[in-house]
């Protein structure tokens, strides 16, 4: 592979999501995401009352993103993401969820954080607000492995 080509060349995409009650009071979501022509799933369960309730949907989809990872990043380092917390805020008259997410890779560490209105289905909206945070840095390190970019990436505006 030469130095200016690069190995991903695609975007990550929700396929879809389910929420089910396990038992009682135990509540599981999967996440379902496509890169590259692949699906990837993420599972997590959690309590059924918040706060714990809102990193569920959060953490599977970390999950899903880590499977995506595991198949497609190239380079001896491990990229980690790693749920810090998930909240629910009020802007106006309208819940937001919020989800914050330290990413690392090497010796390198980025907090990302985005939010999503909290308005019909909730896990939905936290499962979007992590894809959100966390898409634009997965995609580098897909793009990149644990290589550097070139100067002409480092040169462009973010």
């Amino acid at each position: 592979m030469g130095k200016d080509s690069v190995p991903y060349d695609g975007t990550i995409r929700l396929v879809g999501h389910r929420v089910r009650e396990v038992q009682p009071g135990v509540v599981q979501v999967e996440a379902q995401i496509t890169c590259e022509g692949r699906t990837f799933n993420g599972a997590a369960s959690g309590p059924v009352d918040p706060p714990e309730r809102l990193r569920v949907p959060a953490l599977a989809t970390l999950r899903a993103l880590d499977a995506c990872l595991q198949i497609f990043y190239l380079g001896v380092s491990e990229p980690a993401l790693v749920l810090d917390s998930v909240v629910e805020v009020s802007v106006g008259d309208f819940p937001v969820a919020v989800v914050m997410i330290t990413a690392s890779e090497k010796a390198n560490t980025t907090p990302l954080v985005a939010a999503c209105p909290l308005v019909g289905m909730s896990d939905l909206a936290i499962i979007l607000a992590t894809l959100q945070a966390t898409t634009r840095t997965v995609s580098h390190w897909l793009t990149w492995g644990d290589r550097s970019p070139g100067t002409e990436e480092q040169d462009r505006p973010q």
